[in-house]
């Protein structure tokens, strides 16, 4: 079972199913008025704080070193910043829409990935991945139109500026210093340099906000082991399985989990506009990812 491709595929189902739990998590920590309400910013460092944590543990318990150069240390401080902004946009977006569109358009980064390559580093353009994106910009189309309310034109712009910031990320982690380190470690500095960030910019704001009740402690908890910790050890052991073609297409579960719990949970509307969205961006994703097979 240690090497069994069903091993890595049972890792990439469990990795995308508990990123798409993040809304579960979040939005209770999220209603104004309520005595449970913390910041985005305050949401967002106990969050990454905890995970870094649990990472560091891990390192000790490993014997890695936490050394890193000056360079790497530029490096990893402009990498935390974009993914950083990733997280903020993607929370900040669920102000605007239901937890599920806003995933599913957080999930186009795959998408944005692609456009960037073919625009700035000479990647092929092939049919298929020109044919993908316009499906994908229509699927965007047809979720900003939602005449029901639920999505803004202003909400759509900000989760696509978060799938951005993670496209941009993932590229950078693959043509930077950080290619060459070990993977905890890069983790570990990314997530500890996150809570750094987030600390500061809810001292900036004036509205940073201690853990005070039970409820925080439980979801704050789970956003950081089981939405941070669980998902990042997950994706590394399936990709290490199945590779990080069949990886990345599991992780289409990611948006489909936060549209049922959206549903289900949140009773968030599933309207026609919503799924005709849904069903043309994530297969666009799937030939994405199948295009840009090594």
């Amino acid at each position: 079972m240690k090497n069994s491709p069903l091993l890595g595929i049972v890792a990439a189902v469990v990795a995308a199913v508990c990123y798409g739990f993040i809304p579960f998590f979040t939005l209770p920590l999220k209603v104004e008025g309520n005595a449970d309400f913390l910041s985005d910013p305050s949401i967002l460092f106990y969050r990454f704080g905890f995970a870094s944590l649990v990472v560091a543990g891990v390192m000790l318990l490993r014997r890695v070193s936490f050394k890193i150069t000056r360079g790497e240390l530029v490096t990893l401080t402009y990498l935390a910043f974009i993914s950083d902004g990733s997280a903020l946009f993607l929370i900040d977006g669920y102000n605007y829409m239901s937890s599920g569109v806003a995933t599913t358009l957080h999930f186009m980064y795959p998408v944005v990935t692609a456009l960037i390559m073919m625009t700035f580093y000479n990647e092929a353009r092939r049919a298929s991945t020109i044919f993908a994106i316009l499906m994908s910009v229509v699927g965007v189309g047809i979720l900003s139109w939602d005449p029901s309310g639920q999505t803004s034109l202003h909400g759509v712009v900000i989760v696509l500026i978060s799938a951005v910031c993670y496209a941009l990320y993932l590229i950078r982690v693959n043509r930077s210093r950080a290619a060459h380190m070990n993977g905890l470690k890069l983790v570990f500095y990314i997530l500890f340099m996150g809570a750094l960030i987030f600390l500061a910019e809810a001292l900036r704001q004036r509205d940073f906000q201690p853990i005070s009740s039970a409820l925080q402690w439980q979801n704050l908890a789970a956003l950081a082991l089981i939405c941070t910790v669980v998902t990042n050890v997950a994706l590394v052991l399936s990709v290490k399985r199945i590779g990080s073609t069949m990886t990345a297409v599991i992780g289409a579960l990611e948006p489909l989990t936060a549209v049922v719990i959206g549903c289900f949970l949140f009773g968030e509307p599933l309207t026609w506009q919503v799924a005709v969205g849904i069903l043309l961006i994530i297969p666009a994703v799937v030939i994405i990812i199948f295009t840009r097979r090594r």
